[in-house]
C-alpha cells in the first residue's frame, strides 16, 4: 500500500486548488479559452484524480497535466485556443479514453467525460470501442515522438493517416516525424496535405521550406520562406535572414539591432554572432566586435568563418 507523506497531501491538495481555480477564474485578453467538465463512471458517480492529459500536433512538446477533484470536476485555461487539443482521461482500474475539442477563443466549454471500468464497459456493450484506432495511433506517434523514438513515431503517424485521411493533425504530425528524420519527400507529401486541410500552422510551413531547399525546388523555398517569415516575424532566424540582407547591400547599422535581436531570442545562434562582429566591425565599435567574435568561435571554434574570426581578433589585439 503506498503511504502519503505530509509533503505529498500537500501537492495533492494544492493541484486541487489550481484545478478549481482554473473554474472560476476570468479569462484574461489574448488568444486564451477554457475548457471545464466532470468525469463521472458508467453509474453516474464521480471520479476523483482522474488524469487528464492535454496534448496538440501544433506544438509537439506541449503536455498539461490535470485532475479531478472529488466531486470529479476539471478545468484548465489554454492559453493558445487558437489551436485544437487532445484530451486523454484515465485511471488505474478505469478504461482510458480520449476526446479530441477546439474551445473557441474567449469562451468556456464543458466537455463532461463517462469514464469506464472494465465491468461497466461490458456491461454497455462498448468495451472494444473506448479508445478509437485513429486516436490511439495519433497519441502514440506523439508519445513515441516525444520519447525520441522516431521510427515508431512515424509508424504510428502512418498509421493514423491511414485511418483519418481527412485530418489535418494526422499528417502535420507525419510530416513533424519525417522533418527530424530529414524524410524530404514525406515532409513535402504529408506538409502539403496538412496545410490543404488546416492552413494555419506556422512551423509546417518552415518544414517545408527546409524540404524544398533540401530537394533543390528553389520557387517553391522562396514561396514557403516568406510564408515562414510572414508567419513568424520575430524568429531568431527570420531576423538574422532580414539582417544578412541588410548587411549585404552595405548596411551593417541597420543590421546591428536586428542580429542584436536574434542573439537575444537565440543566444547560441553561432552565425549571428559571427555576422554581430563584422557589423560592429563596420561601424567601428571594435569592443563589440571582439565580444561576438570570441562567441562565435567558442560556439563554432570548427566553423566556416572560424578561420576569419580568428584574423580579425588577431589583427585588434
Amino acid at each position: 500500500m503506498a503511504l502519503f507523506t505530509n509533503r505529498t497531501r500537500k501537492a495533492l491538495g494544492l493541484a486541487g486548488a489550481v484545478a478549481l481555480l482554473a473554474l472560476s477564474l476570468p479569462l484574461l485578453a489574448g488568444a486564451q479559452g477554457r475548457i471545464v467538465g466532470r468525469v463521472t463512471d458508467g453509474r453516474g458517480n464521480p471520479v476523483e484524480k482522474v488524469k487528464i492529459t492535454v496534448t496538440t500536433p501544433k506544438l509537439t512538446k506541449f503536455k498539461l497535466e490535470i485532475f479531478t477533484d472529488k466531486e470529479g470536476k476539471y478545468g484548465t485555461i489554454l492559453n493558445d485556443s487558437t489551436i485544437p487539443y487532445t484530451y486523454t482521461f484515465e485511471k488505474q482500474g478505469f478504461i482510458t479514453t480520449n476526446q479530441e475539442k477546439k474551445v473557441p477563443i474567449g469562451s468556456t466549454e464543458e466537455m463532461n467525460v463517462v469514464l469506464l471500468t472494465q465491468e461497466q464497459a461490458v456491461e454497455t456493450g462498448v468495451v472494444k470501442q473506448v479508445v478509437d484506432p485513429y486516436t490511439e495511433a495519433y497519441n502514440g506517434a506523439i508519445e513515441r515522438f516525444q520519447a525520441g523514438d522516431l521510427d515508431g513515431a512515424l509508424a504510428l503517424a502512418h498509421k493514423a493517416i491511414e485511418l483519418g485521411p481527412d485530418r489535418a493533425g494526422a499528417f502535420s504530425m507525419g510530416a513533424t516525424v519525417a522533418a527530424k528524420k530529414q524524410d524530404w519527400d514525406h515532409v513535402i507529401e504529408w506538409g502539403e496535405k496538412s496545410l490543404a486541410l488546416d492552413p494555419d500552422n506556422p512551423p509546417l510551413v518552415g518544414y517545408l521550406a527546409t524540404a524544398y531547399k533540401a530537394k533543390g525546388n528553389a520557387a517553391k523555398t522562396a514561396e514557403y520562406e516568406k510564408k515562414y517569415m510572414a508567419a513568424n516575424p520575430d524568429q531568431p532566424e527570420v531576423v538574422y535572414n532580414q539582417a544578412v540582407e541588410l548587411y549585404n547591400k552595405g548596411d551593417a547599422k541597420g543590421a546591428v539591432p536586428l542580429l542584436e535581436k536574434a542573439v537575444t531570442g537565440k543566444p547560441d545562434f553561432a552565425n549571428a554572432h559571427f555576422l554581430l562582429g563584422m557589423s560592429y566591425l563596420n561601424v567601428n565599435d571594435v569592443p563589440r566586435m571582439k565580444e561576438h567574435l570570441k562567441k562565435y568561435l567558442e560556439l563554432d571554434p570548427k566553423g566556416k568563418d572560424a578561420s576569419a574570426a580568428r584574423e580579425m581578433l588577431d589583427a585588434f589585439k
